[in-house]
């Protein structure tokens, strides 16, 4: 069975981060945290201030997995509610743009190589 997971917060810093993991595992909630940022891809090097370590949890925890990390670290934290009636319509949109673009170049080409008869 695949859970579906989200970000819930990004951290500063690594101590930040494993405090809310630590304290969503309090709270029942499984939660885990990678770091992003230079200091990834170059092996853990510490690259404080431009690294940021997000916190995942499954999607069904978002809410309680919010509070919790509210509680500890204030709102400035945590990752926006996910709006996805808004993401499937941005989709949608784009879909219809590059299928309308493709069309498009298609009846431009259909055209020329009418004209080049």
């Amino acid at each position: 069975m695949n859970v579906r997971t989200v970000v819930v917060a990004r951290a500063p810093d690594i101590v930040s981060a494993q405090i809310w993991v630590d304290a969503l595992g309090d709270a029942g909630i499984q939660a885990r945290l990678f770091e992003r940022g230079p200091g990834a891809a170059l092996g853990g090097a510490i690259t404080s201030g431009i690294t940021r370590y997000p916190v995942i949890v499954a999607e069904d925890d978002f809410a309680v997995a919010r509070t919790v990390i509210g509680r500890l670290a204030g709102m400035d934290v945590l990752q926006p509610l996910p709006d996805t009636d808004a993401e499937d319509a941005r989709r949608r949109w784009a879909l219809i743009t590059v299928v309308g673009l493709v069309v498009g170049i298609v009846v431009v080409a259909f055209i020329l190589q009418l004209a080049a008869r």
